[in-house]
């Protein structure tokens, strides 16, 4: 086994541990099939993890070219149809068409594209690169929410309680915070093929932070499709400002 491909799995493996108490602790224990959903949520975020870098392992599978992760990021769209149209009646779905957004959600939607726009004034400097444009306007957003917002929210929505009391304090929606979690580490803690271990603070709150709005986007709105649309966006308006400076 490729060392890059075990760091991989490690790495993920990782990843899951971190967030393991935190499932334990809020989980629903009326819910049967509660161990069940956990282990098609490890599988899944294990598999989507893996394919998405299998162009990097495998050159011949790196079909679409380019210096971005196209064909990963496809690879792992089909990965994610795959798994939902096996698994769909399993857990709650949130990549239907009902839509149900208020004002409150626009308002999030609109503070990400300001937080994007002043981003991409004060700390981006690039110059003009089109094929990095198309990507960061079209595949981040859609792979990353149907996985994260779609799926995985999907099913922690299902086997998790509604609220928790600790102390004084009460959490909400703790489905959120679960993924958003995870959507953190995902981006924060890395770890390299010499198997050591970093974590980039800055970058795991910057995501996490966005990972929960896109997150309580989801659960209110009851689609991904805002959120997907807001992420693809938080990504392409920086890019462009630092390219037409």
């Amino acid at each position: 086994m490729s060392i890059y491909l075990l760091s991989n799995i490690l790495e993920s493996l990782l990843h899951i541990a971190f967030l393991t108490p935190f499932l334990f602790f809020l989980r629903n224990e009326s819910k049967r099939d509660t161990m069940v959903l956990v282990g098609l949520f490890i599988i899944y975020y294990l598999v989507n993890n893996l394919v998405v870098k299998l162009p990097f392992y495998y050159s011949s599978l790196n079909i679409f070219g380019g210096q971005w992760n196209w064909s990963g990021k496809v690879y792992t769209i089909v990965w994610s149809i795959i798994f939902i149209s096996i698994f769909q009646n399993r857990f709650k779905n949130f990549i239907g068409f009902q839509f149900n957004i208020s004002r409150r959600i626009w308002g999030l939607f609109f503070f990400i594209l300001l937080v994007a726009f002043v981003a991409g004034i004060l700390f981006y400097f690039k110059p003009w690169d089109t094929e990095t444009l198309l990507f960061q306007a079209i595949l981040p957003g859609i792979d990353e929410e149907i996985a994260f917002r779609g799926i995985m929210l999907g099913i922690l929505t299902t086997i998790l309680v509604t609220k928790k009391r600790i102390g004084r304090w009460q959490i909400h929606h703790p489905e959120i915070w679960a993924v958003s979690l995870l959507f953190g580490f995902v981006h924060g803690i890395k770890l390299s093929a010499d198997l050591n271990l970093t974590f980039d603070a800055i970058y795991f709150i910057h995501t996490f932070i966005l990972g929960w709005i896109w997150g309580y986007m989801t659960v209110k709105s009851k689609s991904i499709y805002l959120s997907m649309l807001s992420h693809n966006l938080s990504n392409f308006i920086p890019n462009l400002i630092g390219m037409l400076k």
